[in-house]
């Protein structure tokens, strides 16, 4: 990957080898990835790897390791990461809701947004009681039908769209988090009718329970979702009511605050 201003005609190739290459560092975790890491996985040449990962050393896209002759992600990917998590402002403005919530209630709360068959967590923030969940930080994903942000977004998809999303996703749901489709469907009923999701239970985390509510723009489409997770001991009736009546009033003003912005010059 050139630097900029250079050789405007890369090849589809090359951008392909220039992502596996990202991939293989980012499955090194913190220790990154070596020249011997790239070529077991690779099928391109040492000179053309070599000629890569200087390109992309120089795009801020890898820097070098502590350990010799490692690799690790560039922080360029963190500017990156920031805006496509971002999208309609939703991270932005969610931070700080999401961060009042979590001190005033205790619990841990969290904005997701759908990708593709997938949901991705854009934020975390975790008060006094942090509980376990599917995912561990920023960026982690699940596949749709996992969770109760699952549910909150799933449920405003089109029927032909949501039924292609949990065919493909069945197998995968059953056989890693025990969740079967149909106890899927029983909650996106739940969502419709009472305006709130409560996620599948009985699945790999059975001392947490949740709760999420679906960021909707004005024309009715699922933004993302607000979802708070919780130890099971803490959800009584008051609790629970509380903690819905909060995260709807967030939800409810940072939608109106989104779509003023939208009229701002």
């Amino acid at each position: 990957m050139p630097a900029h201003g250079s050789n405007k005609h890369q090849s589809p190739t090359t951008l392909v080898h220039a992502m596996q290459i990202l991939q293989i560092t980012a499955r090194g975790g913190h220790r990154g990835a070596s020249i011997d890491d790239y070529l077991d996985e690779l099928e391109f040449s040492r000179p053309t790897l070599y000629r890569l990962l200087k390109g992309l050393k120089q795009q801020g896209f890898l820097r070098s390791s502590p350990i010799r002759g490692r690799y690790l992600l560039g922080y360029e990917l963190l500017v990156l990461g920031a805006q496509a998590g971002n999208g309609a402002g939703l991270r932005d403005l969610a931070r700080p809701r999401l961060l009042g919530l979590a001190q005033r209630w205790g619990d841990s709360f969290y904005l997701f947004a759908r990708d593709g068959i997938n949901a991705v967590c854009l934020e975390v923030q975790n008060g006094a009681y942090p509980v376990g969940s599917f995912v561990r930080a920023t960026g982690g994903r699940l596949p749709l039908g996992v969770g109760q942000a699952s549910i909150a977004l799933l449920a405003y998809l089109g029927v032909q769209e949501r039924d292609e999303i949990l065919n493909h996703n069945a197998e995968q749901l059953m056989d890693e988090y025990a969740i079967a489709i149909a106890d899927i469907e029983v909650e996106i009923a739940h969502q419709l009718k009472q305006g709130y999701a409560r996620g599948v239970e009985g699945s790999l985390l059975p001392e947490y329970c949740g709760l999420a509510i679906p960021i909707l723009d004005h024309s009715g489409h699922p933004l993302g979702a607000m979802s708070c997770s919780m130890l099971k001991s803490r959800m009584t009736a008051t609790h629970k009511l509380e903690v819905l009546q909060g995260m709807q009033e967030e939800v409810t003003a940072m939608v109106n605050q989104a779509h003023g912005l939208l009229y701002l010059d």
